[in-house]
């Protein structure tokens, strides 16, 4: 019986969630499992899909819910009108903690996605808003989201915006609040198949390192989207310098990228053409592909993302492991300098004469001992050589610096001795 269902959901006191799959059809007792429903306090998080339901019977529980912190609609029909009755709700609410808030595959408009986020303007504990599958939101749309994200108070970590039919004007202006989002994590954008490279070109914005200490997004997602070599070029382009970015989620069959794309991102990775600008490279990026999960981690401190690379060419994974393994971006750009510049041209350090030698020797020595301790076959012979064949360039190159340096350290110690007698 549904009514006694909903009486005892409003007299519990233990309950933390409900998930709602099915409701009654028949009028009576959708009004008493409602009210009763309305009148628990405890309900922390309320999960409601594929049910017609009309919103204003839920808006008691949602204005006078102390405890609610996750409101979820997926698959309900949220017409002009509920869209209305939920954002009178949502003003009306007298506990604004709400942190997470889904709205997804429910046919929304612009228009009522605009009366909805005008509503949650004071919801400063807002972490995680999701508006995917709404394939009518449209540009319009994207305004009327940017305006809550540009929102000083608002701190928003996930934004869900797949399945939205977002082509390039509706992302570029989302970028454009989103540059304000200075808590934002993780971005999705999966399946909106009207984005081109010009698009995701917009994405450098959210990149730039001029903008990274205000968005420091680490996760975007662009699943079964095909990008081609032009919009891997623009990834690539809008990531180089970037230091938040770790997982860049797509689907590698699909992508359409091609070993033009490809070789890009190893670029991007580790770039060979000289030292500098192998140390200049991105350090930071992590994971490129679909295959991921996440995990708890041991501690309890946290989710650990976990990924295998699968679809990824060697040439690229094999930088984004070290990228990875070292999450010092000092100790990536070293174990990517030792190992694709096995001959360093100390030539270019002549200049400063002796003054680097000692420098260059501590950094054969980090190099050595990090690489020992995650390569097998590597040998403790192997970076003496190396060491000290560059030492000798250094001497080979300066001689009479050398040299001169020598007698003025013997003459030195003779005169001291003979000052001692």
């Amino acid at each position: 019986d549904w009514g006694w269902l909903g009486y005892f959901i409003g007299k519990n006191e233990q309950i933390r969630g409900v998930n709602l799959y099915c409701l009654p059809e028949e009028e009576d007792e959708m009004d008493a499992f409602m009210k009763g429903l309305c009148r628990n306090q405890s309900i922390e998080r309320l999960d409601i899909r594929r049910c017609d339901i009309d919103i204003s019977s839920l808006s008691p529980f949602i204005i006078n819910s102390r405890n609610l912190r996750s409101l979820e609609l997926w698959n309900v029909d949220v017409s002009l009108g509920n869209a209305s009755n939920l954002a009178m709700a949502l003003s009306r609410r007298q506990h604004k903690n709400l942190t997470r808030f889904v709205l997804s595959r429910n046919n929304l408009s612009s228009e009522a996605l605009a009366e909805i986020t005008a509503a949650l303007t004071g919801y400063s504990s807002l972490e995680s808003f999701s508006v995917s599958g709404n394939v009518l939101i449209g540009r319009d749309g994207c305004v009327s989201l940017g305006a809550i994200i540009r929102v000083a108070a608002l701190h928003l970590e996930q934004v869900f915006h797949d399945d939205d039919d977002l082509d390039d004007e509706g992302l570029q202006t989302l970028v454009a609040a989103l540059t304000n989002a200075t808590t934002l994590q993780l971005l999705a954008l999966s399946r909106n198949l009207s984005i081109t490279a010009a698009g995701l070109r917009a994405l450098s914005q959210l990149f730039s390192s001029a903008s990274a200490s205000v968005c420091p997004l680490e996760t975007l997602h662009i699943e079964d989207m095909n990008i081609g070599d032009e919009g891997a070029e623009a990834l690539v382009d809008g990531l180089r310098g970037n230091t938040t970015l770790k997982h860049l989620v797509l689907t590698p069959d699909s992508a359409g990228i091609t070993n033009t794309g490809w070789a890009a991102f190893s670029r991007l990775l580790c770039d060979t053409s000289s030292i500098n600008n192998t140390y200049r490279s991105n350090h930071t990026l992590e994971h490129i592909g679909d295959d991921y999960c996440y995990m708890s981690n041991p501690d309890g401190s946290g989710k650990l993302f976990r990924s295998c690379f699968r679809g990824i060419p060697p040439a690229v994974s094999q930088y984004l492991k070290i990228n990875k393994e070292y999450h010092s971006l000092q100790d990536a750009a070293t174990i990517k300098i030792g190992r694709c510049h096995p001959d360093i041209p100390v030539e270019v350090f002549f200049e400063y004469k002796l003054k680097l030698l000692p420098f260059l020797v501590s950094w054969f020595g980090r190099f050595g001992t990090r690489e020992r301790s995650n390569c097998q076959n590597a040998t403790t012979r192997e970076f003496q050589r190396r060491e000290l064949s560059a030492v000798y360039k250094f001497i080979r190159g300066m001689p009479m610096l050398a040299v001169d340096g020598q007698m003025r350290l013997k003459s030195s110690c003779g005169r001291k001795r003979k000052f001692d007698e």
